[in-house]
């Protein structure tokens, strides 16, 4: 088989590997179509992920959609030729955290692609893998497989939108105009929010915020736009999904009394942040990570065309060049999601 691995910083290549075969309760899959994640491209450029660095060569991606080639023994559910959309969350399913519901929080977690544990868990970027059947979840024969693709991220901003509570009639800040903030105003949207606001710091990604349906956007760096948004704040929620620390103020800044404040990108370890209004508007802020079961809610709505999350689809490239893969990736004021094949 052929698998996408990562060696350190700008150090990825297409290995042959040998094709691994499923033990009782996995399945064999063929590989589809993948995403490229925002974890991905820190591998690729910094090889590593916070706390998470690359001690070993790894196989990159957890963002994907498969077809089933093998099945292993007690496995009753799938079949050879199925569709499948897959989880790369594996739980312990025995922690406290799984035991009471909360499985994205698990202390034992197996995360496709993550440098987390050592040996790393190998991602879902090679041309044949092998999963738990757990984490498939069978789709129906017309399902287009580059959109089901996107049911990973899209899981997180479901995820993220539940924490905020109850969004129907809302006027709604996403600050940062990236994938995950995109996908945060769809939830939102899907959520009954009845207005989206978006900021980021960059014009071209406004302008293609502007294209995606959002309803004001603001350029974060002219006061007198974000003025807009502070002076009055109008925002019964906002998302922070750039992970900027300026940004955080901002969407304090611009939230209602009683509002919340969801936190959804990675802020840097020591962020300057102003939290005044945190205390005299009594804001809930709350962070969110990963998913819980919103995965299947996430599939759900792809497959029933509920959303379309097509149009974030910035690029279609094979993954047998995947430093050209990842360089189209890294290119963010253009770029929002690159699916990737074989």
């Amino acid at each position: 088989m052929k698998a996408c691995v990562i060696h350190g910083a700008r150090n990825v290549a297409i290995e042959t590997c040998a094709t691994p075969a499923p033990m009782p309760g996995q399945l064999l899959l063929s590989f589809a179509y993948g995403g490229i994640c925002g974890s991905d491209l820190h591998y690729y450029e910094h090889g590593q992920v916070g706390d998470s660095i690359l001690r070993g060569p790894m196989i990159l991606g957890h963002e994907l959609s498969a077809i089933v080639s093998g099945v292993g023994e007690g496995v009753v559910d799938f079949a050879p030729g199925d569709k499948v959309a897959v989880t790369p969350a594996l739980p312990c399913q025995t922690c406290d955290y799984c035991q009471r519901g909360l499985s994205n929080l698990c202390t034992d977690m197996s995360f496709m692609g993550s440098a987390a544990r050592f040996p790393h868990c190998d991602g879902g970027f090679a041309s044949d893998l092998v999963v738990e059947a757990r984490q498939c979840i069978k789709l129906p024969e017309g399902t287009d497989m580059r959109h089901v693709a996107m049911a990973e991220p899209y899981a997180v901003a479901l995820h993220a939108v539940s924490m905020a509570g109850d969004l129907r009639g809302a006027t709604v800040l996403v600050t940062g105009a990236g994938v995950i903030g995109q996908m945060c105003a769809t939830a939102a949207r899907a959520a009954g929010a009845a207005r989206i606001l978006m900021s980021d710091i960059a014009p071209a990604a406004l302008k293609r915020a502007k294209a995606l349906g959002i309803d004001e956007v603001f350029d974060a760096t002219e006061p007198a736009a974000t003025a807009g948004l502070t002076d009055t704040p109008r925002c019964d929620a906002v998302f922070e999904a750039s992970g900027a620390a300026p940004a955080l103020s901002m969407a304090i800044s611009a939230s209602k009394p009683r509002g919340t404040v969801v936190q959804v990108g990675f802020l840097p370890a020591k962020a300057p942040v102003d939290f005044a209004k945190l205390l005299t508007r009594e804001i809930k802020l709350v962070g969110t990570y990963r998913f819980i079961d919103e995965f299947a809610e996430a599939v759900r709505q792809i497959v029933a065309e509920e959303v379309d999350l097509r149009p974030m689809i910035s690029a279609d490239m094979s993954l047998d060049d995947p430093d050209a893969a990842f360089d189209r990736a890294l290119e963010k004021a253009d770029a929002l999601k690159v699916m990737v094949h074989f």
